[in-house]
């Protein structure tokens, strides 16, 4: 031979029928404009909202984060130095001036996760090597490590009165930290695979899991009281009023009431995995391994649909869950008028 070939086409490997399935539905979702599409240059891992209102913050595959004008579509700014892809963002100074200012080292894997203390100018960072680290946000000194995992951290957040840190794991628990110590208070057992996301509020906890579940747990109890079913992984989740938003490797987009437990709908548009979620007001925003953002109104979504398969799931739970707003989002009167008219009008 005069060299070495090789072939890098998709065509030149065996694909089972579920791989050529895959591709020709997302071929033939790519060019869809649901959702307004904001298109960015590489996968979007992970995505947060500042106090602008007209601006998103944003890691991509291609090594940079991004800070991005809604409205527009336009970069107004590329956060430039990181050697891998950008999977995950916090924000803690507003007066900022984008350039580096401190490079946090002694993790040996990818860093998962990040969660700020803004009451005690900390970062906890959590990696695929196992541990939790801690440091200061001023010095970039680090603190403390947090050992009990045993495989990587993928979620990290507080509770909040900051009193208590939660990490999410892929060795498919949840634990619970002493900040200050570094001391683990309490373990939440009940998923049977990795969790890619963790939320708390109030005396709740939501996680979402590779085991195709979201779960809602009490914390006084450290059980879990309801489970919402998906078809494949779940990856990210959000919320708005009584509803939970949830966001899977299969691309969809699902709307649960949390109070009876039902699907009530299911947003198409993306055409690779729902990577990350955020709300603001009534306007849900999503990101994508497909390589772009987009909105949806949630006032839309949320209104009940007709059956989505739901009633063909068998719910974990016998009894349905009180119903409860989740704390933290809040919707205008108009919002709340349009959205009990949608609610009316589908009963009818």
């Amino acid at each position: 031979m005069d060299g070495l070939h090789i072939g890098t086409s998709a065509d030149n490997f065996f694909q089972t029928d579920h791989d050529l399935a895959v591709q020709r539905r997302r071929a033939a979702k790519q060019n869809n404009k649901a959702g307004d599409p904001i298109v960015c240059t590489s996968k979007v891992l992970c995505m947060l909202l500042p106090d602008e209102p007209d601006y998103v913050y944003f890691g991509e595959s291609g090594f940079v984060a991004k800070k991005k004008n809604l409205l527009s579509g336009k970069t107004v700014k590329t956060f430039s130095g990181h050697n891998g892809p950008v999977t995950r963002l916090a924000l803690w100074r507003k007066d900022g001036t984008g350039e580096c200012l401190i490079t946090f080292t002694s993790h040996t894997d990818f860093v998962k996760s990040l969660a700020i203390s803004n009451t005690r100018s900390k970062l906890y960072s959590g990696s695929s090597d196992k541990d939790i680290r801690s440091w200061d946000l001023i010095t970039g000194e680090p603190l403390q490590v947090f050992k009990g995992h045993t495989r990587g951290i993928e979620d990290l957040a507080f509770d909040e009165g900051e009193n208590f840190l939660y990490s999410a794991s892929s060795d498919r628990l949840v634990m619970k930290w002493d900040p200050l110590t570094a001391k683990c208070l309490q373990v939440f057992e009940g998923h049977l695979t990795s969790i890619y996301a963790l939320q708390i509020f109030d005396d709740e906890m939501w996680t979402a899991s590779a085991d195709t579940t979201v779960k809602r747990w009490d914390l006084i109890t450290g059980k879990p009281d309801t489970t919402f079913e998906h078809s494949d992984f779940v990856k990210c989740i959000a919320f708005f009023g009584s509803f939970v938003i949830t966001g899977s490797r299969d691309e969809t987009i699902r709307v649960f009431d949390i109070g009876s437990g039902e699907l009530i709908n299911e947003v198409e548009g993306h055409f690779d995995e729902v990577s990350c979620m955020v709300v603001r007001g009534s306007t849900l925003y999503s990101g994508s391994l497909d390589c772009t953002i987009r909105k949806w109104s949630l006032v839309d979504i949320v209104s009940p649909t007709k059956d989505k398969g739901a009633e063909s799931r068998e719910k974990t739970e016998s009894e349905p869950v009180p119903q409860k707003e989740v704390p933290g989002v809040t919707l205008t009167e108009e919002e709340e008028r349009e959205l009990a008219e949608l609610l009316e009008s589908d009963d009818d």
